[in-house]
This record gives structure tokens, sequence and C-alpha cells, in this order.
């Protein structure tokens, strides 16, 4: 696991950045954290870096959004509905770990679907209000992007 402590929106947005350098297609990506934490604004970086001009929000009542970067589709979830429900036999499994890599926000609520090869981000508030602490864990395969980021900050 590597830490970062990010002082506010736009570091948090260059770490996003960072990780975008290392997808490929498959890699899925999961934001664990409260409301606030900074999970849409991760994706936000991210999906900038992969040159996504859309405005990127999320997909709260959607459930997910998908964005066309210069490399590969973007699938973003935000799971956060179906905290009563769940995601089995919903199709999700059509988008999560195939062609385009997948950014789910709140996973518990998707965990059986989750892969065994993936990068969990976790975000927390710091200190101040706009700190944040970002826990990165590669799983699998994903490790290599945990690795990378080492060597990269």
């Amino acid at each position: 696991m590597k830490e970062f402590l990010m002082h506010n929106t736009i570091e948090t947005q260059k770490l996003a950045a960072l990780v975008a350098q290392s997808v490929y297609p498959g890699l899925v990506i999961t934001l664990t954290g409260d409301l606030g934490a900074g999970k849409t604004t991760f994706t936000q970086g991210f999906a900038q870096k992969l040159g996504v001009t859309a405005r990127v929000k999320s997909p709260t009542f959607n459930i997910m959004n998908t964005y066309q970067s210069h490399q590969i589709p973007i699938y973003h979830f935000d799971a956060y509905r179906l905290e009563e429900t769940g995601a089995e036999d919903q199709g999700f499994e059509d988008y999560i770990g195939t062609d385009g890599v997948t950014l789910i926000e709140w996973p518990q609520y998707m965990a059986d679907l989750l892969p065994n090869n993936r990068l969990d981000i976790t975000l927390s508030r710091g200190v101040t209000d706009d700190e944040r602490l970002i826990k990165v864990t590669g799983l699998g395969q994903a490790a290599a992007i945990e690795d990378k980021l080492w060597h990269l900050t």
C-alpha cells in the first residue's frame, strides 16, 4: 500500500493523472471513501488525463456513465444506490474488466463483481477541509501500478 497526502483538489487530480498513465483494458479501480472524500474529483483528473473533454460527474442516479477517452472507454460506476438491491443480474458484469477501464465508487455494493486483479483507492479527509489522504493498493496484475507510483511521486 502506498499513501499520499494531497493538500488540495489539484494535487488529487494530479495523482489521478499519474494513475491514468498506467491503465490498460480490463483494469478495475475501486474508489472508497465517505461522501465528499474526493472520489469524483479523482475520476475527473483521471478522465482528463486520458483526453475526456465531457463533463465528468458522479453517476449517482444513472449508476454508470461511459466516457470515451483517446485510448479506451472509461466506465464510471457509482454503486451507492445499490446498497439495498445489490449489483447482481443488472448487466454490470458486461462492463467490468472488459475493453475499458472501470472506476467504481462505493465498491462495497458491487463486491461480488470485483475481480481479484484491481487497484483499490481509499480517500479520506485530512486535517484541513482541502486535504485528502489517499491510499493505493494494487492487487494481482494491478500491483505494478502501485509500484510505478513509488517512482513517479
